[in-house]
């Protein structure tokens, strides 16, 4: 239609034209009286009138069909505005109108017609290929319709054109990459968008993780750190560094983060155990109890806690308190496992400290009936499948130490230690 249209203008304009053309030429020849000089001079002028005539009638065409469409548009009767605005498609062949198709293609937006707007905006590339907002909006059109691949091209085009001016040409672009696995390409592209924007701390963010995701942990937590100094509340940043920091055992700095993560938000109870976990790690058994504590009293039947307070306790050589301790937890749940292998290690821990207290440091019966009693623990925990392949390993490594058959020949009277250290146990 757009086609016929178009060749109906211009073969009616070229049939008007030859009209009048022939009309001048009639009249010249049989008015003629002098030379040919005479008469093609006469015919130029003539020629020259009847082409501004009909340059102003395409002129008056044209602004008409713009003016009428705009006026739709501001009107928001978009779909008016469509119908004049084609008229100027058709019309408009001196590119007249460098926005048309932007308005044009706006208007099958809000009619809500994207496929008919991508046309649009296809034409408008293809007409000004220079225009980095045809190449945006055909990139957010086609990434709606998740073309990814081909919206990327568009964006790629647009921040070509005008790479200082669109921050959201980058992060649009970034997006996509990151969509499409593309990692590479999409880390300078959010590099440059932190460079654009320092305080968009989510770009940061995602700039931390595409780092991560490289290998280079240490820009990562670089990027992190920038994120989280431009913006000091964000709880999230706060958090994933603390995590960060405790997984590659910087407990330290574990620690500052989490604490800071905890003035806002005091109950988290994952926050408060990695907290506790750092402090552990750090030796800051007493620190560490606290915490815990503070974390049983917003989720009491935490079964992990109370066998991480009974292992701090056995640090601290609280044994007593460290096996009423991990009771609660088996009294929560009689299968768990890490609940026995605490309770076997706070034995074993009980027996190296008696040796070490004497002058001899030598294993006696009294020592292998405790190793024992920390063995027959292990023997529960390898019931838990989770903990099956370490329990194992315990039981092997402690079996050497209990009471071989020899042993409990020579003390067959005795079925409990008699040392003073291990009075607590019975």
């Amino acid at each position: 239609m757009l086609k016929k249209n178009t060749s109906s203008i211009i073969l009616g304009l070229s049939l008007f034209m030859i009209i009048i053309g022939m009309s001048a030429s009639s009249m010249f020849t049989s008015c003629a009286t002098t030379g040919a000089p005479q008469a093609s001079t006469v015919d130029s002028e003539r020629q020259k009138q009847i082409d501004d005539s009909l340059r102003k009638v395409y002129e008056f065409e044209l602004i008409k069909s713009w003016s009428l469409g705009f006026e739709n548009y501001k009107g928001r009767l978009y779909a008016d505005a469509i119908k004049h605005f084609w008229k100027v498609v058709e019309l408009d062949t001196i590119q007249k109108f460098t926005t048309l198709y932007r308005y044009l293609g706006d208007s099958y937006i809000k009619l809500d017609k994207p496929d008919s707007a991508e046309i649009v905006f296809k034409m408008g590339t293809e007409a000004y290929p220079d225009n980095p907002y045809y190449h945006r909006t055909l990139g957010w059109l086609l990434s709606g319709k998740r073309e990814n691949e081909d919206a990327i091209v568009e964006y790629q085009e647009a921040i070509k054109l005008e790479p200082e001016a669109q921050a959201d040409d980058y992060r649009a672009l970034g997006t996509l990459l990151v969509q499409e696995n593309r990692i590479d390409e999409a880390l300078p592209v959010y590099q440059k968008l932190v460079e654009m924007e320092p305080e968009n701390a989510e770009a940061q963010g995602v700039l931390a993780q595409l780092l991560k995701s490289t290998g280079d942990e240490d820009a990562a937590l670089e990027a992190q750190e920038q994120a989280l100094a431009n913006d000091p509340e964000n709880t999230k940043l706060m958090f994933s560094l603390g995590e960060a920091y405790f997984k590659r055992g910087d407990y330290q700095k574990s620690i500052v983060k989490f604490k800071m993560f905890l003035q806002r938000q005091p109950e988290d109870i994952f926050a408060l155990e990695y907290l506790g976990n750092a402090q552990q790690n750090l030796g800051q058994c007493s620190q560490a109890i606290q915490t815990y504590e503070k974390a049983l009293a917003v989720k009491p039947d935490h079964k992990k806690l109370y066998c991480e307070i009974a292992t701090c306790n056995k640090e601290l050589k609280n044994f007593v308190r460290a096996r009423n301790i991990v009771k609660k937890a088996i009294d929560i749940d009689p299968n768990y496992g890490l609940a026995y292998m605490v309770l076997g290690e706070i034995y074993e821990a009980a027996v190296d400290d008696c040796i070490n207290a004497r002058e001899k440091k030598r294993s006696t019966f009294d020592d292998k009936l405790v190793y024992e009693l920390a063995y027959k623990q292990y023997q529960k925990a390898a019931s838990d499948v989770q903990y099956t392949d370490l329990a194992r390993r315990k039981m092997n490594y402690i079996f050497p130490d209990i009471p071989t058959n020899e042993d409990r020949f020579m003390h067959q009277e005795q079925k409990q230690p008699r040392l003073e250290c291990y009075n607590w146990i019975f």
